[in-house]
Formats: structure tokens, sequence, C-alpha cells
């Protein structure tokens, strides 16, 4: 038994939603962290009040102002946060992992409409359509009184057969069934085949984009995917901090289960968070509408924070000390988490 001080206090305790750390079910909190300090506060005799803020920011807040005498939940230690108050040995190893949504498969016919419509597609096919449009002009111009029988005077049926000519010829079918006489028109019409094969090359490259925007929509694996992606986290978070200065539209918001509705309602393409709440997430509530893809990156290490100089702190941490010797971490982590590999 760990001795401890003789204060008569109650302890404070806090902790926040942070699933399967922390969360609320039936009016109680429980999870990973409410198991293991209730296994120190046993330990060390502890008598104390549990309560919940809704913030890692508003728990760390609290403690600092010694409102809180001891928070718990899944808080990542960092020199930052050690500037306000006291952490304890590390109970728990994580870091930051992606959260992206599972796209169903998309049916060939839906996949055929999707290219069709899209912005680059749409663009080739209209820049394509006004070059046509132009040749064909300039072509019955020249030669509606010189050839008249192939493009007749008449605008619309001339324009009509001028347009003709120039989708066989910019396509290289050409038929041979019209032709231009006149030296103006073959002018116009050698400069137009050698504008055909630019503009079908240009087409060509703008299917093949579209089709490759198609497959990287989903293709997101690791964190240098989210490059120009609309990426959401928790404000205050370390999560948050790591993704400040990268190339992204970061979006933060107040609680984590924000954050998975905006992903489920496709207004961010992938969440960053910390590892055992992603991996929760997708596994339970989640589970056939996100993934969590990619390895583990920035480390983390959780602990339990206190008061500055809290006469608490070295007892806590021989706690954690003889709750990993004796094997009751490993059964409280086996609840929560399954079999370790």
């Amino acid at each position: 038994m760990v001795q401890t001080p003789v204060l008569s206090e109650t302890l404070r305790v806090g902790t926040k939603p942070f699933k399967p750390f922390a969360f609320v079910r039936e009016g109680e909190y429980i999870g990973f962290s409410i198991d293991l300090w209730q296994e120190i506060a046993k330990e060390l005799e502890l008598d104390y009040e549990l309560y919940g803020e809704t913030t890692v920011t508003d728990l760390l807040e609290s403690v600092a102002s010694e409102n809180t005498d001891v928070a718990i939940a899944g808080i990542t230690i960092t020199s930052e946060r050690e500037k306000n108050v006291d952490f304890s040995h590390s109970f728990f190893e994580s870091g930051l992992q992606i959260l992206v949504p599972v796209r169903s498969q998309t049916s060939p016919l839906n996949a055929f409409i999707s290219l069709i419509i899209s912005p680059i597609l749409l663009k080739a096919i209209g820049i394509l359509l006004i070059v046509i449009v132009i040749s064909a002009h300039l072509l019955w111009f020249f030669e509606r009184k010189k050839n008249p029988q192939m493009f007749p005077q008449e605008y619309l049926k001339g324009i009509w057969e001028a347009c003709w000519w120039s989708v066989v010829t910019v396509v290289t079918v050409g038929y041979g069934d019209k032709a231009p006489i006149g030296v103006a028109g073959r002018i116009i019409a050698t400069i137009w085949m050698f504008t055909g094969v630019l503009l079908v090359s240009y087409f060509t490259a703008s299917v093949s984009s579209a089709l490759t925007l198609q497959q990287l929509e989903t293709s997101i694996q690791g964190i240098e995917d989210l490059n120009g992606k609309r990426v959401a986290t928790v404000a205050g978070s370390t999560a948050a901090a790591y993704l400040a200065n990268r190339p992204m539209k970061r979006i933060e918001y107040e609680v984590v289960e924000e954050a998975f509705e905006s992903l489920e309602e496709s207004k961010v393409d992938a969440v960053v968070y910390d590892s055992p709440v992603l991996q929760n997430y997708a596994a339970k509530d989640g589970a056939g509408k996100a993934k969590v893809v990619g390895s583990t990156f920035e480390r983390q290490s959780y602990g339990i924070a206190l008061k500055t100089d809290s006469p608490y702190r070295e007892e806590i941490n021989q706690a954690i000390l003889l709750i990993v010797e004796d094997g009751t971490y490993d059964k409280i982590h086996k609840r929560w988490f399954g079999e370790t590999e």
C-alpha cells in the first residue's frame, strides 16, 4: 500500500468525453481512464468526486486555476501544458491517425455519369465545341460562294454542313464527302487539321485527369495525402497543433463527435485525431461508415494532470507503477481494447 499525504479534503477529479477512455453511460462516467483512476484511488485510499468538462482546454484550465485537483481522460503530456500543470507518469502511449469515410462501391453507370459531368471534362468539351463552331464559320464564310453545293449560302444549312466537316476532320475520320476548293478554305482546313491534333490530345488528357481525380477522391492513405484536403480535428488538441502549419484546410470543432458528423455529411474529407478514439469510433459507432487509414504518427503519451506541486503526484506515480507491475493495468487494458497483438 502506497503511503499518501494526510489531507482531509476530498479530491475534485475532472474528466471529459474521450471514448473509450472516458464517456457517459446511464448517467455515469466509465472508460479505460476511469477504471484506471478507480484503481489508483483504491490503492491510495483516496476520497474523490468525479465531474465532467466539455473540452480538454477547459479541463486543464480548471486544474491550472486550482479548481480541480486531478484531471484524467486521454490528456497528452506536452511541454506547453507542463508550464501550467504537473503530469504523472505516462499511463498510455498513443499517437495521431486519420479517419476517412468508407466509400460505397459505385456502379459502372454511376461512374460513367460522374465522369461525364465532371468539371474537367465539361470544360474540355466546351472548349472543343467553341473551336469547332469558330472553324465552321470561317470555312463557310470563304467557301459559301465558291462551293455552294457542299457549303450552302443559306446560313443555317451552310453552318450545319461546315460544322459536320469540322467534326469529322478533328476526329480524323474525314469521310471525304465534303472538302474546300478555294485557296482560303484550304488554308483554313490545313490549319484546322493541325489544330485538331492538339485538341484531340487535350481532350484525351482531360478524360485521363477526370478519371484520375475520381480515383484520388478515395486515395487518402497517409498524412501526405491530406495536402489541399478539408481536414477536421478538435480545437485545442495536440492534433490541431500538429496540423496548424500544414498545407490543408483545417476545420476545428469543440468536440470530436462534431468532426465525426461532418465526415458522415461529406463536409470534410478526413478527421485527424488521437488514434484510440478514431479506432474505437470506426469499430463501433462508425462501423461501415468510416475507417482508419495509415500508420500512427506524432507519438503521444497520456498522463494524469495535477495542480502544480501537487502533494499527490509522487504517490500517484507509485500507484501507476504498482498497478502495472501486479497485472491490474493489463486487465483494464484488455477490458477496453481487447487482446494486444
